[in-house]
């Protein structure tokens, strides 16, 4: 694999703490407003995005690294997106509160009492040589126009040296516990399960079914509105009504057969 390649993975671990975080927190932040369901993904980009001169940016730094910034970049109609539900009446000061939080919150999550996020407000576009990441914010309808973060490279130093000096989390021993044996729930937390949704059942005739061709209908027992049924090992354990996830189909689950339901909208 080509050292470029190499680079590009090594930078990419050591600030996926924090970009992780970051666009995590503004999910949270725009959710409460809603109605939208936001879905937001990040990416390394070797390029600068299309007419980022007119942007606007944000940048926020560390109390404890001299010029190490971050940098938060969008269109005006982003931004009036991101203040919309802000309380001063201006979108972009509305806006910029939001970003700040974020980062805020990001930065102790990820740096926790070793470094406090600082906010420098609005500011220039930065260098078009620092590293660049592309922030892809989406919801059921469409796509938010482009945005993107820029890290200095005093703020990449602070997130490696940060990575280097998370000490190694020991690995506890598979037979060694509070009682000297690993508890069986622990270790049933990670097996995989196999999950089917099932749209409903029918019988039909041997002779029907050895008369099926292409474009032939079967019918079900289940009418269009009627709640799909989640399966674990073909025992049903929720029923809810599909959704399309990102061009995927997925289940919104609105009951739970066995337990209590968390009333959070689970979704598989």
């Amino acid at each position: 694999m080509p050292s470029g390649a190499n680079q590009a993975m090594d930078k990419q671990q050591f600030i996926s703490g924090l970009l992780d975080a970051f666009t995590r927190a503004i999910s949270e932040a725009l959710a409460e407003t809603g109605p939208e369901d936001i879905r937001i993904n990040w990416s390394l980009t070797p390029d600068p995005q299309d007419d980022t001169e007119s942007w606007t940016w944000w940048s926020g730094g560390l109390s404890t690294h001299p010029g190490a910034n971050f940098f938060l970049g969008a269109p005006m109609e982003a931004w009036e997106k991101l203040g919309r539900g802000g309380s001063s009446g201006n979108t972009r000061e509305d806006a910029g509160a939001l970003i700040s939080r974020c980062f805020a919150k990001a930065v102790e999550e990820h740096f926790g009492n070793r470094a406090a996020a600082q906010d420098s407000g609005l500011s220039d576009a930065p260098s078009k040589d620092w590293t660049r990441i592309a922030i892809e914010i989406r919801y059921p309808a469409g796509e938010w126009p482009a945005t993107g973060c820029v890290l200095s490279p005093e703020f990449e130093e602070a997130l490696g040296s940060q990575e280097k000096s998370q000490p190694t989390a020991a690995v506890p021993s598979p037979a060694s516990s509070a009682n000297g044996r690993t508890k069986a729930s622990d270790m049933l937390m990670h097996v995989q399960v196999p999950v089917s949704v099932s749209f409903g059942a029918t019988q039909i005739r041997m002779k029907d079914l050895l008369n099926l061709t292409a474009g032939s209908v079967v019918e079900l027992d289940q009418a269009l509105h009627d709640n799909v049924e989640v399966r674990v090992n073909d025992r049903v354990i929720a029923r809810g009504e599909v959704v399309a996830v990102d061009g995927h189909y997925g289940v919104r689950v609105l009951e739970l057969v066995s337990g209590e339901t968390s009333g959070n909208g689970l979704r598989l």
